[in-house]
């Protein structure tokens, strides 16, 4: 091989090995990029997964908008805050009724029918529609307030964060493991300490504002006057006596080829009825006026049904007793007005002594006397008082002596404070203030006006009514279920039949005047796409 060819040969193997080399490490290079795409990736979608497991267990989703009402936004956790409150207030007056209304409180409310009527597909929605008519409210009066000024009190800001301390701080006892899950489960999911801050401030603001509204409406005595005999029906108190005798039924073939078979009355059982009722009418009728009620007693002995007797399982034990009246004793007008012979005993022409037979249609037939029929002409008083409960500190559920003994160590403390001070109405109410443990009067010196008879529980109506009682005195009462109260009696109210006319007429003013302030937001509540996370 000549010199020339063996140059050219290791020329190109330079170049063969070259290319192989740059081959090579192109490879090299497309295979760690590919490597990188995979990790960037793999990456991606494990930062997906992460940021997924983040917002499923936050309350991202309920921040989001879901109302817009007027100029003002609120979230799916402001939302669910009302709708739950709705709930709670629903709950608080009619759980009692939970059997009769079709709901189950430990199920979703979401996925139970509402079985109130047509107008709502299911009880979530029922409390939604509710929530957002609370809202619609609250905004409104709220901004009307503070375009005249108003804002809340320290003393009421400072009610509200106790209102919060004390949830958080019921927490644990309640089963949850801190403050804030706890208020999540009682105002919903995204709901938050400053959230439920905010909207207690509002909904107080709303309030107080209202209230504001309905005490401008004023009345002069002859407009009080006749709004009371307007409703006298429903708030004198009536005395009487009263007996059913029942007509026996018989069975009857239903009607149809299936029918079952009914009980009912028939004339003769109703005319035997009848009879029964007028003997102990006659009776009565016949007694002097001073005799009647022994009269009516004696008749309904002797001819009314007598009454099994049972054991204390509820079995009967083959005995009787003779029959009795029922006996209407200072009974409210509006107690009556249930009654089937209420038309009878509230008419204007009733005197005492006077009887009748009353017709329950198909039925029985009613034997009534009229006693008496009284408005209550007494003033209703204004107090101050301090409220110290009981604490259940160890959680059993009860309220033991030495829990009681600290709760009345402590309203011994507060009372020996007071009657080492100035002891006059303004030390009273700054003490209350401070130590009272109500919040319906914590924040405006322990006040209450125009207290009525029978209002607060016996302790307390007892020390208010009692004779002799004035302006000055000071005493602690105990009831089992509210606790310790130190009451101021500031004095004398309302005449209470003055009040009751009030309250009648204020109810309807306001109403009206509520139709006619919110007839501008009817159109104002617009829902946005957060509304799928209100809960």
């Amino acid at each position: 091989m000549s010199a020339s060819q063996d140059k050219k040969k290791r020329t190109q193997q330079r170049a063969e090995g070259t290319e192989r080399r740059q081959v090579a490490a192109q490879k090299e290079s497309a295979e760690k990029k590919k490597e990188r795409v995979r990790w960037t990736i793999g990456g991606i979608l494990i930062a997906l997964l992460i940021i997924g497991i983040l917002v499923g267990n936050s309350s991202l989703f309920y921040r989001q908008s879901a109302l817009k009402v007027g100029d003002e936004t609120f979230s799916a956790a402001q939302v669910n805050y009302y709708a739950n409150t709705a709930y709670q207030n629903w709950y608080s007056q009619y759980g009692s009724m939970l059997q009769y209304m079709g709901l189950d409180t430990n199920q979703p409310i979401k996925s139970q029918a509402y079985s109130m009527g047509d107008e709502y597909e299911t009880w979530g929605d029922y409390f939604i529609a509710n929530a957002k008519e609370s809202i619609k409210q609250i905004v409104a009066m709220s901004e009307a307030a503070e375009a005249e000024g108003m804002s809340l009190t320290e003393d009421e800001l400072a009610s509200i964060d106790e209102q919060i301390a004390e949830i958080k701080s019921n927490a644990k006892t309640a089963g949850f493991g801190s403050g804030a899950k706890y208020l999540q489960a009682l105002f919903g999911q995204g709901a938050t300490e400053s959230i439920v801050r905010q909207e207690m401030q509002r909904s107080m603001l709303a309030s107080d504002y209202a209230a504001k509204m309905q005490e401008s409406f004023t009345y002069t005595a002859d407009e009080l006057a006749a709004e009371y005999k307007e409703h006298a029906n429903d708030y004198d108190i009536f005395n009487g006596m009263y007996y059913y005798v029942a007509a026996e039924t018989v069975e009857v073939e239903g009607e149809g080829e299936d029918a079952e078979p009914t009980q009912e009355t028939t004339d003769e059982t109703m005319a035997e009825a009848k009879k029964v009722a007028d003997e102990i009418a006659k009776a009565v009728a016949e007694a002097e006026p001073a005799a009647k009620a022994d009269a009516f007693t004696k008749a309904v002995a002797e001819l009314g049904e007598p009454v099994a007797e049972t054991d204390s399982e509820g079995n009967e034990t083959g005995e009787t007793t003779p029959a009795e009246p029922q006996v209407m004793e200072d009974v409210a007008g509006s107690s009556v007005s249930a009654q089937a012979f209420a038309e009878w005993m509230q008419d204007a022409s009733r005197k005492a002594g006077d009887s009748t037979v009353y017709e329950q249609e198909d039925a029985g037939y009613y034997v009534v006397l009229f006693q008496s029929r009284e408005t209550e002409e007494y003033n209703t008083v204004n107090v101050r008082h301090i409220l110290v409960q009981a604490e259940d500190t160890d959680g059993d559920g009860t309220i033991s002596d030495e829990e009681k003994a600290a709760a009345e160590e402590k309203m011994n403390d507060i009372k020996a404070e007071w009657e080492a001070g100035e002891q006059t109405e303004d030390a009273f109410a700054a003490l209350a203030n401070e130590y009272s443990e109500d919040p319906g009067s914590n924040t405006n010196g322990g006040l209450y006006e125009n207290v009525y008879k029978n209002q607060m529980v016996a302790e307390f109506n007892d020390f208010c009514f009692a004779e002799g009682r004035k302006a000055g005195d000071v005493d602690v009462v105990y009831n089992e279920n509210t606790g310790y109260h130190l009451i101021y009696f500031v004095g004398e109210g309302m005449a209470y039949t003055d009040y009751v006319a009030q309250n009648l007429l204020r109810s309807e003013d306001f109403s009206s005047w509520q139709e006619e302030f919110m007839a501008d937001w009817e159109d104002a509540v617009t829902e946005l796409r957060g509304m799928k996370y209100v809960d």
